[in-house]
């Protein structure tokens, strides 16, 4: 089993910057791993529109600075978040520096889903934040960019409600949604070190048409890997197959999902809508994916 050694969180802005920061702390202290926090200064001439020459050399001046000006603001405003997590944890000063528990501030310019597949590269695991009717073309072409091209894991942290504290604790009780498809079985190899130290793993199976596999010698190779306590549940077949999983890990009381991202045909997600884009949409816990 692989060992986690860094996290890259994606800390976008001040409010669902400290979800997604608050979330990959969390995996890092139960791993002692290293965290690094990126945050990504939009690149002012990719806020320009193509306007061909309807704009003066004024004109454009203008909106970069403009741009530019928003994008230091937001930068400095999400340090000062930052800082205020991390008060009094291990800061060395660079990432890797020393091993075990600890966490760096990354700055880029860019655009944040082209640097996050880069630097997601070098990461073992990479937490982002769930897209949400805020941010949810930002986010999700984020997420995508983390799934589809950086060859990592990735971890989509929920909104913190209301009124939450700031220590949500350990992750002791895990969800995993198997259907034996290559993004699952990629997805619970990945979340090994985290489902070795949690109290409690709840393997879900539904019965599709398009993938079926049973749980058996899941629950074998879980406790091979020193997983304590695998329980095995069969779903009852819904139209919305991430319904049944999200109120199936509620009922577990899981604190993280684990499942494959996108494991249906384009046909099925058409006739049937998507698995992923529905407990994107609607998950309250941390969920960890592999395409």
């Amino acid at each position: 089993m692989s060992a986690v050694k860094s996290i890259l969180a994606v800390v976008g802005d001040p409010q669902s910057g400290r979800a997604c920061l608050r979330t990959a702390l969390r995996m890092g202290t139960q791993l002692d791993c290293h965290v690094d926090a990126l945050h990504v200064l939009a690149d002012p001439t990719a806020a320009l529109p193509l306007v061909g020459e309807a704009m003066s050399g004024a004109m454009v001046d203008e909106m970069m600075g403009v741009a530019e000006r928003e994008a230091g603001q937001r930068a400095n405003l999400t340090r000062v978040m930052f800082d205020e997590v991390t008060a009094g944890m291990p800061q060395p000063d660079s990432a890797g520096a020393t091993s075990g528990f600890g966490v760096s501030w990354l700055e880029e310019s860019g655009v944040e889903e082209q640097v996050v597949a880069l630097r997601g590269c070098r990461a073992d695991l990479i937490v982002v934040d769930r897209p949400t009717t805020e941010n949810e073309t930002a986010a999700l072409m984020t997420l995508n960019a983390a799934l589809m091209q950086s060859g990592r894991a990735v971890v989509a942290a929920p909104p913190i409600p209301q009124g939450e504290g700031t220590d949500p604790g350990p992750i002791e009780r895990v969800a995993v949604f198997w259907n034996g498809s290559t993004e699952a079985t990629r997805a619970v190899q990945a979340a090994l070190p985290l489902l070795a130290t949690a109290k409690e793993v709840t393997v879900l199976r539904v019965e599709e048409e398009e993938w079926y596999a049973g749980t058996e010698d899941l629950d074998v190779h879980l406790t091979r890997h020193g997983v304590k306590t695998v329980i095995s549940k069969v779903l009852p077949r819904e139209i919305r197959t991430g319904r049944s999983l999200l109120f199936a890990a509620q009922d577990a009381g899981a604190d993280m999902m684990v499942m494959g991202a996108y494991t249906r045909s384009k046909l099925r997600q058409l006739m049937l809508g998507s698995v992923t884009g529905y407990v994107m949409e609607h998950a309250v816990l941390p969920v960890l994916m592999c395409h």
